[in-house]
């Protein structure tokens, strides 16, 4: 089955070897500003989804801070566009919009000429938001993840409503984006489960009348349902192919569908082509509690603590790269590790920075 009809997107991980110059620096342990901060404004959320990849820290009790103050992440967020950080996203251990003051650091770090991206479950965005996202970000995506709001409510135990509201939100963005003719990116995601498996189609319907850009899908990682990298997920493979192929059928010059599965098994579980732990320093993960996590997959995890950015974002530069960072990495345990959102990258450093395979120095 095709992920998608155009390659050069931005789910294709082999834009990972645009980031050459950052995997030679982690392999000489010369460590760069990193590519993209992904920012957890809070650990908290409104929802509570089956699949959900923060349950470790939305059901922590030992976890008592759960967000940033605003003048924190201003601060925090300065620093990391000064420092060199391309792209700053704000997603994370829950619900992003939950915190009051994303507008107000989008329109400061659109003012600086930084990008900034969001992953939101859509349902508490104010128009504030949807006004400063559309004039300074680069794009967002909302996880509705169904296609009805009767299957919204079972998957994410939450009331249907919640449904309407965020489509009404993308209905909102698709509208301002198109009035002010600004290049904001707006993908509706799907994360793939056996609950929701049936309504792809129906999703990707409904995402095409909205009139946003693209339909991301994927399947959810089944070490978050069940505990532990030795289950897997039964999907209903034939069906979602069906449904995918007719989905395909729907693009069009201003709709496209990306169904992602080159960073998963044949079964679309938990695939492993790498053996050591490389690129997480192409992003830094900042969360509300203070703390600088090694990767996104260990957020709120604080064994997988470098550093602290609080109370000044600026100490980040007494330990990015050094002695603990290094370590940290050299020391995990891919056995026991989640589905890694960098595992191409890791894959890509591995097989065209240290072995070559692809000789580099003949175009």
């Amino acid at each position: 089955m095709k992920e998608w009809t155009d390659p050069f997107n931005s789910f294709n991980s082999l834009k990972g070897l645009l980031y050459r110059k950052w995997m030679e620096g982690i392999i000489a342990g010369d460590f760069l500003p990193p590519v993209e901060a992904s920012i957890d404004p809070v650990f908290n959320c409104n929802l509570d989804c089956i699949w959900c990849n923060s349950q470790n820290i939305l059901k922590n009790p030992d976890i008592n801070v759960h967000i940033m103050s605003r003048e924190h992440l201003i601060n925090l967020c300065r620093f990391l566009a000064e420092w060199g950080v391309k792209g700053l996203c704000f997603a994370g251990g829950g619900e992003p919009f939950m915190h009051p003051d994303l507008a107000e650091v989008t329109e400061m770090l659109g003012e600086m000429g930084a990008d900034t991206a969001f992953l939101t479950n859509g349902t508490l965005i104010k128009d504030r938001d949807i006004e400063a996202m559309v004039k300074y970000s680069r794009w967002i995506g909302v996880s509705i993840d169904t296609g009805n709001r009767e299957n919204y409510a079972v998957i994410k135990k939450t009331k249907p409503e919640l449904f309407d509201e965020a489509v009404e939100n993308l209905r909102k963005m698709v509208e301002m984006r198109n009035r002010m003719g600004s290049n904001f990116e707006i993908s509706y995601k799907y994360l793939i489960y056996p609950d929701n498996a049936p309504f792809i189609y129906e999703a990707v319907k409904l995402a095409k009348d909205i009139g946003v850009d693209y339909v991301h899908i994927r399947p959810a990682a089944a070490e978050n349902v069940l505990g532990s990298t030795d289950f897997h997920l039964q999907f209903p493979l034939d069906s979602i192919n069906e449904q995918m192929q007719k989905s395909f059928e729907l693009e069009d010059e201003n709709f496209r569908v990306f169904g992602i599965r080159h960073k998963f098994s044949p079964s679309m579980n938990l695939k492993r082509n790498f053996t050591r732990c490389l690129a997480p320093p192409l992003l830094i993960n900042c969360g509300p509690d203070g703390h600088v996590y090694l990767c996104v997959d260990h957020r709120g995890k604080k064994q997988f603590s470098i550093g602290k950015h609080y109370p000044d974002p600026e100490n980040i530069l007494t330990f990015w790269g050094g002695e603990k960072h290094r370590n940290m990495m050299k020391n995990v345990n891919l056995d026991v590790c989640p589905r890694c959102t960098f595992g191409v990258y890791n894959e890509i450093i591995e097989k065209t920075i240290i072995e070559d395979r692809m000789c580099r120095n003949f175009p």
